[in-house]
């Protein structure tokens, strides 16, 4: 996990808004690293689905490009994808919501400590 990002974006939406939200964040989190700003996405709650492989598959919100390759490029540009260990478990498994459970090879299992830990004084936030 990177300490201090200049960025922070909590990602708590699943397939509710059919990717609406994921998309917003990914594709932020994108334009911050063009930026050259240093960027983590946290997936959480019923965010954490998004992390797993396959599951942004046909998602695509009008007026952006596909979600897939939001993902893609974030990871191409540097940014680092933290999924919530607990809630990958529990309160939202990816396996019984995506019948998959497999998570991305780049998605890093981490705890609400450490991502606490991680943030800086001038770390900012944003949440989707």
């Amino acid at each position: 996990m990177a300490k201090n990002p200049d960025l922070l974006i909590t990602l708590t939406t699943g397939k509710q808004d059919r990717g609406t939200r994921a998309t917003l964040a990914l594709s932020w989190g994108c334009a911050a690293l063009a930026m050259s700003q240093e960027v983590s996405i946290f997936f959480t709650m019923d965010g954490t689905l998004w992390a797993s492989k396959g599951s942004t598959k046909g998602v695509k919100v009008a007026g952006f490009e596909p979600l897939k390759d939001y993902f893609e490029q974030f990871i191409e540009l540097g940014g680092e994808i933290l999924v919530c260990a607990p809630c990958s478990e529990y309160y939202c498994s990816v396996e019984s919501i995506t019948g998959r459970g497999t998570l991305i090879e780049e998605a890093e299992l981490t705890g609400l400590a450490t991502i606490v830990s991680s943030m800086g004084d001038n770390t900012k936030t944003i949440t989707f």
